[in-house]
């Protein structure tokens, strides 16, 4: 990953931004500041390089910080390939660090076909199991799950749900979304008391077959560095990592020495 492909950054940043879109995106110097109130995801509540101008960094984290000072919260920097070093650098000398590493992992589909050893239910559109299944493996709360719905209705892509159901419950929940030949896979999620099963890999193997079926070449997903057990699920199906990203808070009380009141 220390020479990622950009080309290909570019195109998994686009087909995710489409896949799992935010409520409101503001345009700043060659970035998106992503903000969705009500979600609690980072991919749509950040800061996000697209084709950054020099030397205006600043610029768009004095945007940045107004814009999430309305909902009371402090700027996500989102630092992925495309964001380039002057970013990190800045960053750094404010003294602040990224965590929440993430790889952002791909895996080209075959003509063979692998059937899930159990069987899920594989919709093209979210049903209430689907969000009973993923809300109760986070804990989610009934506001964020209503507000998930909701920025869910405003993909514009084709998409597919998986649940796995265990005893007549839910218990295990995955998302794919299919444009320009790519399968994202996103919220590949299990119970807490069902885990350890197989069933993630059953979610996983039953979407990567629908994504084949409906004509999608290449997938790709997002996984945490420090999760060990879905980076040896994911190995196992042959995803390889492509490229990575971390997330980098901005607090209140830290002063940027650089800004103009030129923002746009």
């Amino acid at each position: 990953m220390n020479n990622p492909d950009f080309e290909i950054v570019r195109v998994l940043e686009q087909h995710s931004a489409r896949s799992w879109p935010a409520t409101f995106v503001d345009s700043c110097y060659g970035w998106e500041i992503r903000r969705t109130p009500d979600v609690s995801s980072g991919r749509v509540n950040s800061v996000n390089a697209i084709a950054p101008e020099s030397g205006q960094f600043d610029q768009v984290l004095v945007k940045a910080r107004a814009l999430f000072e309305e909902q009371e919260e402090w700027p996500l920097i989102r630092i992925h390939p495309l964001a380039g070093e002057e970013p990190v650098q800045r960053l750094e000398a404010l003294g602040l660090h990224g965590e929440g590493d993430t790889v952002v992992k791909t895996l080209t589909l075959s003509d063979t076909a692998v059937s899930p050893i159990l069987s899920c239910v594989v919709t093209d559109t979210m049903t209430t199991d689907w969000m009973i299944a993923y809300g109760d493996a986070h804990d989610t709360a009934d506001e964020e799950r209503q507000a998930i719905a909701r920025t869910l209705s405003r993909v514009s892509v084709r998409q597919a749900f998986a649940v796995l159901y265990d005893g007549g419950r839910p218990v295990a929940s995955g998302r794919g979304a299919l444009s320009d030949g790519w399968f994202g896979l996103f919220q590949i999620s299990t119970v807490p008391e069902a885990r350890r099963r197989g069933f993630g890999g059953a979610i996983v193997g039953s979407l990567l077959a629908r994504g084949r079926e409906a004509g999608a070449r290449h997938a790709y997903l997002q996984v945490e560095v420090k999760n060990d057990a879905a980076r040896r699920l994911y190995r196992s199906f042959g995803f390889e990592a492509a490229y990575s990203y971390s997330y980098w808070w901005l607090p209140d009380d830290i002063e940027l020495v650089n800004p103009t009141p030129n923002t746009r």
